[in-house]
């Protein structure tokens, strides 16, 4: 991803320590923070310093290879290393790639790995999740050609909701990977971008990489994305995920579902784009995922100005569920994958 003429990744390892792209600040401040303990990889997802699937996955891996470094000098090494890991496992309970990771990297230290190559396997799961964005990219640009081949104009109208872009990976995204493949064939693509209430990541976080990245994009209200799709103004939804169900249901940031129920109405193809490390074979449906509710001051306040009368109750969802049947199909790193499908990834 390019900021002010350089590229960037949003998370990066330098000088025994990642270094990450603080998104509380963005788009007022480019801020930079690193983080080299467990606890402090811990607060960064819970606070949400940084978030997005698979980059949570990510930072949750350098964790437990924090985890045990830190412990070799602990009074109870195995004790310490156990505690820390669960408190890691828990920072944030709906996306699945952060117990996915932990688990990974958790498995190489029991078999009694030194140091060095536990570091190495870490960074080889951060490389494939960048792998794999740019095959999503690759996959899911065959269905904007297809869009752009159909119409007189060529024009593709894609409609995205909150942020599944290259800070919510490592770069290049899911959802935004598709898009800016098709950009670099020069296919003529613009976005619609929900603001993403109550954390405005639409408008805070993917409009602010469309900008640097020159992708045409225009940030409308949640409450709009219905109007744009009944006035022919949307030719495809594309969306990331947290945690896909083995039937295929999908947990994605609150208000995916609403925009699924508006595309099967439009008769407009909804597509969810994620790497395999986001379905859970464990859970037979979405009724299993874990809804991850936040404080409720995220919604009764912008910064420090009140929107809510203070002795309103206030509930908080971070995250809704959509049934497989809304959905068009996944795009993975292993092509195009219809949602009945997915169960067969499993055996």
């Amino acid at each position: 991803m390019k900021f002010e003429g350089r590229q960037y990744h949003s998370l990066w390892y330098e000088n025994d320590k990642i270094k990450i792209i603080d998104q509380r600040f963005l788009p007022e401040e480019f801020r930079i923070i690193s983080l080299s303990t467990c606890e402090e990889v811990i607060e960064a997802i819970k606070n949400m310093a940084l978030r997005g699937a698979p980059l949570i996955g990510v930072a949750s891996a350098y964790g437990t290879y924090f985890a045990y470094r830190q412990c070799f000098s602990a009074k109870y090494p195995e004790e310490c290393y156990i505690s820390l890991v669960e408190k890691l496992k828990n920072a944030r309970p709906t996306a699945v790639n952060l117990v996915w990771a932990v688990e990974q990297i958790n498995r190489l230290i029991l078999s009694g790995l030194e140091l060095e190559r536990i570091l190495s396997m870490v960074k080889n799961l951060e490389n494939n999740e960048i792998k794999c964005c740019k095959k999503i990219g690759e996959n899911g640009s065959v269905l904007l050609k297809h869009i752009a081949m159909a119409k007189k104009d060529g024009n593709i109208n894609v409609l995205t909701h909150c942020n599944a872009g290259w800070l919510a990976t490592v770069d290049i995204g899911t959802a935004s990977a598709p898009i800016f493949n098709a950009r670099d064939n020069e296919l003529d693509v613009h976005v619609w971008i929900g603001e993403t209430r109550p954390r405005n990541q639409g408008g805070k976080l993917t409009a602010w990489e469309y900008f640097h990245e020159n992708i045409a994009h225009t940030v409308v209200s949640d409450n709009s994305v219905g109007h744009l799709m009944q006035k022919g103004m949307v030719d495809i939804v594309i969306t990331g995920a947290d945690r896909i169900a083995k039937n295929g249901d999908t947990a994605n940031k609150v208000g995916t579902y609403l925009r699924a129920l508006a595309a099967k109405h439009n008769k407009i193809p909804f597509y969810i784009a994620a790497p395999l490390s986001t379905v859970d074979f464990s859970l037979r449906s979405g009724e299993q995922i874990h809804i991850e509710e936040r404080d409720e001051n995220e919604l009764k306040y912008i910064g420090e100005t009140p929107l809510i009368h203070e002795l309103s109750p206030v509930m908080n969802h971070a995250f809704d569920i959509t049934p497989a049947e809304l959905i068009t199909g996944f795009i993975t790193e292993r092509g195009i994958i219809d949602p009945k499908d997915i169960k067969r990834l499993s055996l």
